[in-house]
């Protein structure tokens, strides 16, 4: 893990849109309390159950967030591309991180003291409402997915995944998939083999082309469909 900042956040080009509403000197403070880390793919950025001393965004690469559950089952919360904040309620609550998070690829973090963001809510009423419009969309996010994860079987839980990464994670409907298998049963809270079984059906039926490291969507309409059907 390297501690060199590289980038500043009057002029980061990666940065939260929310950080847009501060004025000159408050985004002096928010830089003289930051730092930059690197991570490489599998590292841990920063471990469930830890003090949540920091509000995390990324500058470059991609991380997932997951839940440790019991005999070493975890369950993928959300993937993060940069530019967005990884915060849990522990800030605000019993000052522990819910979740653990870890590179996908190479990383390039950028870590706030969460007091300071804290600061920021007290003092400005607009970047108070983009913080909780933020934490609004994520909890927004949670609820479906565990709406769909307890009512749609297993087809409908895949194809609501490989929907979400293409539309909201990659931004293509051909995506280099650096995500392992057992990665994706977490994600849809299923064992491996199933989420083999469906690709490989999917795969069959012409739906998408799935390789070892990329996976193309090749009817969206029809991924749609089973996504809705569940």
């Amino acid at each position: 893990m390297v501690k060199e900042n590289i980038c500043n956040c009057k002029d980061c080009e990666k940065g939260w849109p929310v950080f847009k509403v501060l004025g000159k000197e408050e985004l002096e403070y928010l830089n003289s309390n930051r730092f930059e880390a690197g991570f490489k793919p599998g590292e841990v950025i920063f471990k469930q159950g830890s003090p949540a001393s920091n509000v995390v965004f990324l500058l470059s690469g991609m991380a997932k967030i997951y839940m440790e559950g019991q005999g070493d089952r975890n369950l993928i919360v959300d993937i993060v591309r940069p530019g967005k904040m990884i915060v849990g309620p522990g800030i605000y609550t019993d000052q522990r991180n819910m979740y653990t998070v870890s590179a996908l690829n190479e990383v390039r973090a950028c870590f706030i003291d969460s007091g300071v963001i804290k600061k920021m809510v007290r003092q400005s009423s607009a970047f108070a409402e983009g913080f909780i419009t933020d934490i609004s969309y994520r909890s927004e996010y949670s609820l479906n997915k565990l709406m769909s994860m307890t009512q749609k079987k297993m087809p409908g839980r895949v194809a609501e995944i490989l929907l979400y990464l293409s539309d909201s994670v990659f931004e293509s409907d051909e995506f280099d998939l650096f995500l392992s298998r057992q990665e994706l049963a977490d994600m849809a809270g299923m064992a491996k083999e199933s989420i083999v079984r469906i690709l490989k059906e999917f795969s069959i039926e012409g739906i998408i082309d799935s390789g070892c490291s990329r996976l193309k969507i090749n009817d969206k309409v029809k991924l749609n469909m089973i996504s809705m059907n569940g």
